[in-house]
């Protein structure tokens, strides 16, 4: 998109491409023209290929299992991302590396989209379940990891404000693919409503209102459907906690009889092991939709958190 070849050289290259390897690289060549758009996160990534299709080429810059607080970009993606067109954040201090990004590539064309406006953020230690030593320690994390809690995308109703955005980003880049993005958009806010009444139904239908995660990425999903999250580790993954706080988190697992630990698949802490041990619980998984594992990275948005609603229902029967 951002250096259109001139009309000779197009037609020249065309008639070379249908002489030489027929037409599979034609379609290359169509791809190639594709609005190039990267992403901060796993979650931005999945709603960005939703409301684009094939008419866009998606990247995200986080490594398949990197810890998406703590990432810093190479200077190979930072000369990749200037031949961008969009950089889609979520702009919610997830992204503290997005100052640099942009200083890097101040002069060039990429526009930056703050994805989140328009949602009411959660203070970063407004969800956590209260008990002695715990709520007091994570919320000191906030000086560290920003105030507010950054996955949005876990609420179904977040979900569709960021795919408006993104509509409304990429309909300003390609006004001619407007009224396709829109009817991508009207299927994505479908898919989310139905999305929201599943976790919903997982959530009303358990017996227990509490779940034991390993660290503190689902208080949007346990404001918006009526649960307490009782999270191992911090905001971030790598917040271990203290001695007090494992204690604590063993003993409030124990009065409430949790028998499950969600684990998520790019982090495994040795610390959440040991309390796994410790009150005898079953590991499942869950979604946090920062990352994924390399495998993953072609999942929808949609099966990932279809996925999450088979996790509630299993963690809180």
């Amino acid at each position: 998109m951002k250096k259109l070849l001139s009309a000779f050289t197009v037609a020249f290259a065309g008639a070379a491409f249908l002489a030489a390897c027929g037409s599979s690289e034609s379609t290359q060549d169509a791809a190639d023209q594709n609005l190039r758009v990267y992403t901060s996160t796993f979650a931005t990534a999945a709603i960005a290929r939703e409301i684009g299709g094939t008419d866009i080429d998606v990247q995200m810059i986080v490594p398949p299992g990197a810890d998406p607080h703590s990432y810093e970009p190479t200077s190979k993606q930072l000369t990749e991302i200037a031949q961008g067109d969009l950089f889609l954040l979520t702009g919610t201090m997830l992204e503290p590396y997005s100052k640099k990004i942009k200083a890097s590539l101040k002069g060039n064309d990429v526009r930056f989209v703050e994805t989140s406006k328009g949602i009411d953020l959660l203070e970063a230690n407004a969800t956590l379940h209260e008990h002695e030593g715990h709520t007091d320690e994570h919320a000191a994390e906030e000086h560290d990891h920003g105030k507010f809690d950054p996955h949005v995308w876990l609420d179904p109703n977040n979900a569709k404000v960021m795919a408006q955005s993104i509509t409304t980003a990429l309909a300003k880049e390609v006004p001619a693919k407007k009224a396709t993005f829109e009817k991508n958009l009207t299927a994505f806010n479908s898919k989310a409503d139905k999305l929201d009444q599943n976790l919903q139904q997982a959530v009303d239908e358990g017996s227990k209102k509490e779940l034991l995660v390993t660290h503190a990425a689902y208080g949007y999903l346990a404001e918006r459907y009526g649960f307490s999250q009782l999270p191992i580790a911090g905001i971030s993954p790598s917040d271990e906690p203290s001695q007090k706080q494992l204690a604590a988190i063993v003993k409030e697992a124990q009065l409430h009889d949790l028998k499950y630990i969600a684990f998520e698949e790019t982090v495994s802490p040795k610390v959440a092991r040991v309390i796994q041990q410790e009150i005898g619980a079953e590991a499942i998984t869950i979604h946090n939709l920062e990352s994924v594992t390399k495998a993953q990275q072609k999942a929808s948005y949609f099966e990932l958190m279809n996925e999450n609603v088979a996790t509630l229902k299993q963690a809180l029967q």
